[in-house]
């Protein structure tokens, strides 16, 4: 990443008391730094030319990496640290994106997986549903009558 953590927080102001930090312009910067690094890594394979899955997996850790002490820096400063929704974001827009483009094997292996495990999953779901709506009609209900009279 071409940013320290401080780095982005000083930029984006993010341990400002009272001040909210614009997070799209956040994940869009964090996003295109994590490209410059995907572009700028020197773990290329020789007979391919092509980045090696290792480097990028790298980058991805150290991706997270920024983004946990960034989290830990708010949070020092007393406001509420990055959310895991704001790190998703940031997942599916750039990691996802950059794996299909550059490891499309790859990322129709996990494409494949996620598939076969939803569809394992589907018939417990259902069950889960059903068993929460019986639930619910097995619950002993207050009686409508008002307090008895001595």
């Amino acid at each position: 990443m071409k940013l320290s953590s401080e780095e982005y927080c000083q930029l984006f102001r993010m341990d400002q008391p009272g001040y909210n930090f614009n997070r799209q312009e956040f994940i869009k910067r964090f996003g295109l730094d994590f490209l410059d690094s995907l572009r700028d890594s020197d773990d290329y394979n020789p007979s391919t030319g092509y980045l090696k899955y290792r480097a990028f997996k790298k980058e991805v850790a150290q991706a997270q990496k920024v983004f946990n002490e960034i989290s830990a820096q708010v949070e020092k400063a007393g406001k509420k640290p990055l959310s895991k929704g704001l790190w998703n974001v940031f997942y599916a827009s750039y990691i996802i994106e950059s794996r299909k483009a550059l490891f499309k094997d790859v990322q129709d292996k996990i494409d494949h997986k996620k598939k076969i495990a939803a569809a394992q999953w589907a018939p417990l779901k259902g069950l889960s549903e059903k068993l929460h709506s019986d639930e619910d009609k097995t619950k002993i209900k207050p009686s409508k009558k008002g307090k008895r009279n001595p």
